[in-house]
């Protein structure tokens, strides 16, 4: 039988997941860089506008527990593949939003239909991976996947406000439902699913999510999930009037110092979990990142010189966001084969659950406490307590019961 680590399109299906994966977050983050400029356009508040990417969470959190069993039932390809037509079709629909006339009803089911296409690619990440790469390379391929959440977010934030006063807003939508179209369409011709690696088909109850979430090392993993993506995704909302507070720092450096943090992701994603392969160990890793992540995050508060504050932020995405691919990987080790697509699914349900409510939270929480410390000091203590949760987990068990 034919491993799918000896099969060298593995990169070539790598290389067009991860274009997918980055133009799902460049479809979420559209407005996230020019809401004021949104808000006149389409004459609404800036509750409205925020809506556009709050949506996504929101709709995850309802989807993600059947788009992961239909990930198990019908492969990777049928389910990115799923995912980047719905991209494709609700971002043309995004265009008509603006013509004849700002129309932001139109743009709210748009980009309420866009967001229906990420539980198809999130949920993914570890079906694929698990079907192409041999075990020693798994870390590494999550990694790489996951690089291209992070490449999504990045380039939402700088090419939206050059293409907006270039070319306007329907120039902007224009352009990226022309990116949705050509890597739908590549994702189409070029990705499939690896013959050569048979995977255990398994019947599945809605109690096979039950057992999987009251396993201990499972639900470590999704509490995991809640304070650690939730807990980036708050920190990357809010960092701007984090920053300009805390520090007076300006949009432009907020700006610099919130690319920090998504480089650090992408440079970590790489070489930690390479690191991790190679020495056969996923749990050291994650639990000393967490700690760096945790320290990184409390100082961010009481720093002032700007190079310091960019320091701190790319280096508390080095540790934190290299997490990610790691956890993904033991969590298709944990659940087993034929799971591997409603576990990564249940993951990142935990994710946008913590995502909204630590969002919601940290607006209150400096308010109570007077200063945005406040809420980076909760955020932080959330991801010890999650250091302390991994110290419980016994990976040799786990590589012995899967492998």
């Amino acid at each position: 039988m034919e491993k799918g680590g000896n099969n060298s399109y593995r990169w070539i299906v790598l290389a067009v997941f991860m274009l997918a994966a980055l133009v799902s977050q460049l479809l979420w983050l559209t407005f996230a860089p020019i809401s004021s400029e949104a808000r006149e356009i389409y004459g609404v508040d800036a509750f409205h506008i925020s809506t556009l990417s709050l949506v996504w969470p929101l709709v995850f959190v309802i989807t993600a527990i059947p788009v992961g069993i239909f990930i198990d039932k019908k492969g990777f390809k049928k389910s990115v593949g799923a995912g980047v037509v719905i991209m494709a079709i609700f971002s043309i629909a995004r265009v008509f939003s603006t013509y004849p006339s700002p129309n932001f009803t139109l743009l709210l089911i748009s980009q309420t239909g866009c967001s229906f296409s990420q539980a198809f690619i999130f949920g993914s990440i570890t079906k694929m991976t698990v079907s192409w790469f041999p075990e020693n390379e798994q870390g590494i391929a999550d990694g790489l996947a996951t690089i291209g959440l992070f490449l999504g977010m990045m380039l939402a934030l700088v090419l939206t406000p050059y293409f907006f006063t270039s070319f306007g807003l329907q120039g902007v939508l224009s352009i990226y439902a022309i990116i949705s179209c050509f890597i739908a369409a590549l994702f189409l011709l070029l990705a499939r699913e690896n013959e050569g690696k048979v995977v255990e088909e398994i019947a599945f109850t809605l109690k096979d999510l039950w057992n999987l979430s009251k396993l201990k090392n499972f639900s470590i993993l999704e509490y995991g999930f809640f304070a650690g993506v939730g807990g980036f995704t708050a920190i990357m909302t809010w960092l701007e009037e984090i920053l300009h507070e805390l520090h007076n720092l300006s949009i432009e450096n907020a700006g610099l110092a919130g690319g920090a943090l998504i480089i650090g992701g992408i440079v970590g994603a790489i070489v930690i979990p390479a690191l991790s392969d190679k020495a056969g160990r996923i749990k050291p890793f994650v639990i000393f990142n967490l700690f760096m992540g945790a320290m990184m995050l409390s100082l961010l508060g009481f720093v002032e010189r700007f190079a310091i504050i960019v320091a701190i932020c790319f280096t508390m995405g080095f540790f934190l966001m290299s997490i990610l691919p790691l956890v993904l990987e033991l969590s298709g080790r944990i659940a087993g084969r034929g799971m591997e697509g409603r576990a990564s699914s249940m993951l990142w349900f935990y994710s946008q659950v913590g995502s909204i409510i630590l969002i919601a939270i940290i607006e209150p929480l400096k308010k109570i406490g007077g200063s945005y410390v406040h809420p980076l000091t909760f955020i932080s203590i959330l991801w010890l307590i999650a250091l302390l949760l991994f110290l419980m987990i016994k990976e040799g068990e786990i590589k012995n019961h899967t492998s």
